[in-house]
């Protein structure tokens, strides 16, 4: 495969992801402008129904995980019948009317909508960009893609701290609302997936999606491509098969249970290692582990936000290198040393102990665990989700998989930190640590390695 097909691959997936970016957006908006809504120029943004309260401020918050589990039972309704394509850019229309809203909100109701439609396309989004990237991209590189869905939700989270921090509120939605309009309006020229287009048979449009993501113009030009034959090979035989009405078959094979074991372990270990919760309360951790961190909060997120980046960046540079399975097990043992010896600290304060000397602990801690479980835990589960499932039920296990997500991302949000205030902060601290312990030891046991496989050989493994 030459290099233009292989530039195709990467502008899809960054066309693709930039529903990541302003998912990404709308999501660190939240932190950055709320709840007081206070902007760098000194001006605080009151609605005509005057100051957001706290609890306003929560629902405004919450919103996004119920807009998300709506979102995701969305995307896997219709992500089979309109295909990858058209359900990634319908996903971008209520991330435009999202930022609208904020735009024209006078009123908490107006910015609760806004943040749920922002959920509603994150829900749909992590349903079909791993289904969309995972088969357009070529075996050696699809690791690199599937990675950048979480590199590009990191980039637009970023933004907009940056943004909270250095532009007048006004203006924010304004700029931000341009990356979903650029999106609808670039990414309708891109041809369908060739397996979506197989599986409808379409054959001949598959053929040609295979082509154009190939860079290759003409039978003629298949000469030495052995990958291209046996890719066009398999869309012609598989999927003949695979155009049936799901039944409850196709969810007892080996792979199929083993695939849904596998996902839906990775996705509770996704959120309670512990990394979602301390990103999205940053300053209470510091707050109660006594740290000498004195940031203020618009510049602590923005720190936090650039850790996370870097991670996301590290990850993708390495998913292709040394495989999925080495990195999760990589940052699991991280985390679990990470949240243990911050837990020990913890602890120590809580019994009394003098421990001035080791003031920067926390700090250090945190860094390592926002950069070592968004290396693995963070965004792995995704590339394997896209990777491991049989294609026939891969729509309906990534809607599953995705809502079990969100799910557990509500309860994290919405619970964690009442169990910190009733086992104290060492104690959660503590239970991450144990879940990522746990999830170590499953993805050592249970787990294979996809790096470098077709889906034919990630199949056969999986059926062992």
């Amino acid at each position: 495969m030459g290099r233009v097909g292989v530039l195709r691959q990467y502008m899809a997936t960054v066309l693709v992801n930039l529903l990541g970016v302003s998912y990404g957006m709308i999501s660190g908006w939240s932190s950055s402008a709320l709840p007081t809504l206070q902007t760098s120029a000194g001006d605080e943004r009151l609605l005509e129904s005057g100051a957001i309260t706290l609890q306003q401020a929560s629902w405004i918050g919450g919103a996004l995980c119920l807009g998300g589990i709506v979102g995701t039972l969305v995307g896997g309704a219709i992500v089979d019948r309109l295909g990858r394509k058209w359900t990634a850019w319908i996903a971008g229309l209520p991330l435009v009317v999202c930022w609208v809203l904020v735009i024209v909100a006078n009123h908490p109701g107006y910015l609760m909508g806004a943040r749920f439609l922002g959920g509603l396309a994150g829900g749909i989004e992590f349903v079909v960009t791993p289904l969309y990237v995972s088969e357009i991209a070529c075996t050696s590189h699809r690791g690199t893609l599937s990675s950048l869905l979480i590199l590009s939700c990191c980039l637009g989270v970023e933004f907009a701290y940056l943004a909270g921090a250095l532009l007048h509120y006004y203006t924010i939605p304004w700029v931000s609302v341009s990356v979903p309009v650029f999106f609808l309006a670039t990414f309708c020229f891109l041809p369908e997936t060739p397996s979506h287009l197989a599986k409808v048979q379409k054959l001949a449009a598959a053929e040609r999606s295979l082509r154009f993501f190939r860079g290759i113009r003409s039978e003629k030009d298949t000469i030495g491509e052995d990958e291209y034959v046996r890719e066009l090979q398999l869309l012609q035989s598989v999927h003949a098969k695979d155009a049936t009405v799901l039944s409850w078959s196709d969810f007892t094979s080996r792979h199929a249970q083993l695939g849904l074991l596998i996902c839906l372990t990775l996705m509770a270990l996704n959120q309670f290692c512990g990394c979602f919760y301390m990103m999205n309360y940053a300053q209470s951790v510091f707050a109660e582990s006594g740290s000498v961190l004195n940031l203020s909060p618009s510049l602590s997120v923005i720190v936090v936000g650039l850790i996370q980046l870097i991670g996301c960046y590290v990850c993708t540079l390495l998913v292709d290198r040394i495989g999925r399975k080495i990195l999760l097990l990589i940052s699991s043992v991280g985390l679990t040393l990470g949240q243990s010896v911050f837990a020990s600290y913890c602890y120590g304060q809580e019994l009394g102990y003098d421990l001035t000397s080791f003031s920067w602990l926390p700090l250090v801690c945190f860094s390592v665990i926002v950069f070592i479980g968004t290396v693995g835990v963070g965004t792995m589960p995704f590339v394997v989700l896209a990777e491991i499932m049989p294609q026939k039920i891969k729509g309906f296990a990534t809607t599953l998989c995705m809502v079990t997500n969100w799910t557990f991302a509500f309860i994290a949000l919405k619970y964690f930190s009442t169990l910190s205030i009733v086992f104290g902060m060492y104690g959660l601290l503590l239970f991450f640590a144990i879940c990522s312990l746990l999830g170590m030891l499953f993805v050592l046991l249970a787990m294979p390695e996809t790096k470098g496989k077709t889906f034919h050989e990630i199949e056969r493994i999986m059926e062992k």
